[in-house]
């Protein structure tokens, strides 16, 4: 055997251990590239509330970190910034006025003490287009598999739009209904990996 030819063989056989210098990278550098692997993420956005002819609207910042979670609804319903942290073993609400209030769970704290119903239990799930695992499921996909219409808890969830955010598809519009209750959630970006513990 030539030396020229060695030379390509040696060559041809590398070549598939080797990685060409400008391969592009991965299209998630996350662990697991699906919206149900990611627990670390935040979300900001925009939020409105119809019921009874009435409407408002909030700005909406959401961190869940291990478990735990942070929403901050700013201008909700004509009030001030509203703050909420979670976790397993119950929830805190600071109001506008610096009043903190305490509870077992966010959707009764919220009702209490700001007079407006937000599922944020099921919503941790709904947000990223999944279902809340411990609750009946109806639901309808698209052509690629994505959830287009949700029924849970007695709430009508549809999805108006997903954005590609690290190679994953998230939910970037999406609209809750019950009982004559309508929310939209707009979400003007997302924020996936590790965020600052809450």
């Amino acid at each position: 055997m030539t030396r020229s030819r060695l030379l390509l063989l040696v060559l041809a056989l590398s070549g598939c251990a080797v990685q060409p210098p400008h391969a592009p990278p991965a299209a998630c550098p996350l662990p697991a590239c699906t919206p149900a692997a990611v627990t670390d993420w935040k979300l900001q956005g925009r939020l409105s509330l119809t019921h009874d002819g009435q409407g408002w609207h909030a700005g909406l910042d959401w961190e869940n970190h291990a478990g735990r979670y942070r929403l901050l609804v700013r201008g909700p319903l004509g009030q001030g910034a509203l703050q909420l942290d979670g976790d397993a073993q119950g929830v805190r609400l600071v109001d506008a006025d610096g009043r903190i209030y305490t509870a077992a769970d966010a959707e009764s704290l919220l009702q209490q003490v700001a007079g407006w119903e937000l599922p944020v239990s099921g919503m941790r799930y709904w947000v990223r287009g999944l279902p809340d695992p411990g609750l009946h499921l109806d639901a309808t996909l698209d052509g690629t598999g994505r959830l287009t219409l949700m029924r849970q808890a007695g709430w009508t969830i549809r999805y108006q739009r997903y954005r590609l955010v690290d190679g994953i598809e998230w939910p970037a519009r999406l609209t809750l209904e019950r009982n004559g209750l309508v929310l939209k959630l707009v979400i003007d970006r997302w924020q996936l990996g590790p965020v600052p513990a809450l």
